[in-house]
């Protein structure tokens, strides 16, 4: 990490009430675009089908078996659900609450490739709309929300608020991995490897609940992870053409925050 503490260190002289307006600001467009980029129903659902060919060809469809284990075990399926519906943004907003406290060095970059990733994802929900498995009755999924918890999400309070067929990318997965591998290597070496446990559960709880399928969280992960390869190769050709070795970047840096806003 010591490359981008050099080259991506952000200025933060502006107060975290700007940050707030940002990320509810992102909240709103993207809580908006996914209403409007709801895809065609016909077209979703065969999506879905395709994705259980791929995955039976690559040997890894077994969501229904995971499932299955799980539906006789009530109290822990009611809190799989609990937690897919309610923990997935307070989470995402404690970890950049903590990553813009304890580690400001490093909060723009981690910030900007969220944001990036997750626009990104509009482009997949309209050009490839997709069912999630639990509305894939007729191949052996179970909506756990509906039977198990009694939510109903496709009429009611809660229809309006969700895109049906937005399965593919999983973001629920994407932004788990994002920061169970961020928190991985900025703690303490004590509890590092169990921050990577975080992704890993998300993963059982998309898969449990019927919401998502194994490709829906490579994906995920895949597009969340997209942007910051990019933001580092940029920032080293930006560095590179100005000939600023990083010694003299880290001396810049203290007489000049323009020598690192380049970078974003």
């Amino acid at each position: 990490m010591n490359f981008l503490s050099i080259y991506l260190k952000p200025s933060l002289n502006n107060k975290g009430f700007r940050e707030v307006l940002l990320f509810l600001s992102f909240l709103v467009f993207y809580k908006i675009s996914r209403f409007i980029a709801i895809g065609d129903a016909h077209t979703a659902f065969i999506n879905a089908h395709k994705i259980v060919d791929v995955e039976k060809w690559m040997g890894i469809f077994s969501e229904i078996s995971i499932q299955q284990f799980f539906m006789d075990k009530t109290n822990l399926l009611q809190f799989l659900n609990r937690f897919y519906m309610i923990a997935h943004i307070p989470t995402t907003v404690f970890f950049f609450i903590w990553v813009y406290h304890k580690r400001k060095s490093h909060y723009i970059f981690i910030r900007n490739g969220f944001l990036i990733a997750n626009s990104l994802t509009i482009f997949f929900y309209v050009y490839y709309p997709c069912a999630p498995p639990r509305m894939l009755g007729n191949v052996g999924f179970i909506d756990t929300l509906l039977t198990i918890s009694k939510v109903n999400l496709y009429t009611g309070p809660f229809s309006g608020l969700f895109n049906q067929y937005a399965a593919v990318p999983s973001m629920h997965f994407g932004n788990a991995l994002l920061i169970g591998l961020v928190l991985s290597l900025l703690i303490n070496k004590k509890w590092k490897w169990l921050m990577l446990l975080y992704p890993i559960f998300v993963l059982l709880v998309i898969i449990a609940t019927g919401n998502h399928f194994f490709m829906d969280a490579i994906i995920g992960g895949i597009v969340v992870l997209f942007p910051y390869p990019i933001m580092i190769m940029r920032c080293r050709m930006i560095a590179k053409s100005k000939k600023m070795a990083p010694s003299k970047a880290q001396k810049l840096n203290a007489e000049s925050k323009k020598n690192i806003k380049f970078c974003y």
